[in-house]
């Protein structure tokens, strides 16, 4: 199956499909950022996201044991994770990424001098950043095996958020156990919006991920400190069942016939399990004055898509 995503993936791009054709239920979750981050809106995840212009070139694996741990994008392999669905190759920024080089001319040093912070600090901060972004937005323990509880998920990152702030987040988990990554407290990882389990085949769970960054700025909320703030655009891409589409179309919408679907859709009910599923979105990440290594702050909201054109909204 991933073997099929990746043949047409060669010529059938992000950038090729139309976002405005293929809304699929679960659409602009979103994650409250703490520290003072804006939380992103719903207009801005409608903005473009990350999407390749050009065709796909295969990232090389590192640190992974299959071949197949990436298709094309921005990461690479970092670790096999085995769990209870299997094996799969756990990514990371790939050092060859465009977001992965500093661009002065994305970065508002208007800002970064009106708060105290310094250009340095913006290029200091970046790799964590993406680091954070995409070993654990992206592609958290969490992103499809909920067995992971989210107090275990924190007791393993909880050195992503600066010493002030963990307590904040230790809260929110208490608080909202049950929906860490959804609830209106607590924005790191993304959960509970994609079918599990997804692909356990040794590579990577997304057969491509692309990360573009849009700004660095700072910020300071009413009441707030001042974040050094990162905004990022994704696309990622899952290989997914007719069944869990399916699935996921009707829990997006409850008063949808199965059988009205399959009449609209049959390439849904056919066997053939050759589609996929489009994950965009929008996430910012805080940096406060006192760590460069650590954030203060995140904020995200995504929006999930589906191949088959789809007119499907929550």
């Amino acid at each position: 199956m991933r073997g099929q995503l990746r043949a047409v993936g060669t010529s059938r791009t992000v950038r090729q499909i139309s976002r405005s054709a293929l809304a699929i239920g679960v659409a602009g979750v979103l994650l409250a950022g703490l520290g003072g981050c804006a939380a992103v809106t719903n207009d801005e995840a409608d903005a473009p996201t990350a999407e390749q212009t050009t065709e796909p070139t295969a990232a090389a694996p590192a640190g992974c044991s299959s071949e197949l741990a990436v298709g094309y994008g921005d990461v690479v392999g970092l670790e096999d994770v085995t769990d209870n669905f299997g094996t799969y190759c756990h990514t990371t920024i790939s050092p060859t990424a465009e977001a992965a080089v500093y661009d002065s001319t994305k970065t508002d040093l208007t800002t970064l001098a009106e708060f105290g912070f310094t250009e340095d600090d913006a290029v200091a901060a970046l790799p964590v950043a993406l680091r954070i972004l995409t070993e654990e937005v992206l592609d958290s323990s969490r992103l499809d095996n909920y067995s992971v509880a989210p107090a275990e998920w924190f007791a393993a990152n909880s050195d992503y958020l600066t010493t002030k702030w963990q307590p904040a987040y230790q809260k929110a988990i208490d608080g909202k156990a049950a929906t860490l990554g959804v609830s209106g407290t607590s924005g790191i990882i993304v959960t509970d919006i994609l079918p599990s389990p997804l692909a356990r085949d040794g590579g990577a769970r997304a057969s491509s991920a692309v990360v573009r960054l849009d700004r660095i700025h700072v910020e300071e909320p009413d009441g707030g400190e001042p974040n050094l703030v990162f905004s990022f655009s994704t696309t990622s891409t899952f290989v997914a069942t007719d069944a869990q589409i399916v699935a996921l179309v009707l829990a997006a919408d409850p008063s949808q016939i199965e059988d009205a679907r399959r009449a609209s859709n049959p390439e849904l009910f056919d066997g053939a399990d050759n589609s996929w599923l489009i994950m965009t979105g929008k996430t910012l990440l805080g940096f406060g004055l006192e760590s460069n290594e650590q954030i203060i702050g995140s904020s995200s909201v995504f929006q999930l898509y589906t191949d088959q054109g789809l007119d499907v909204i929550a």
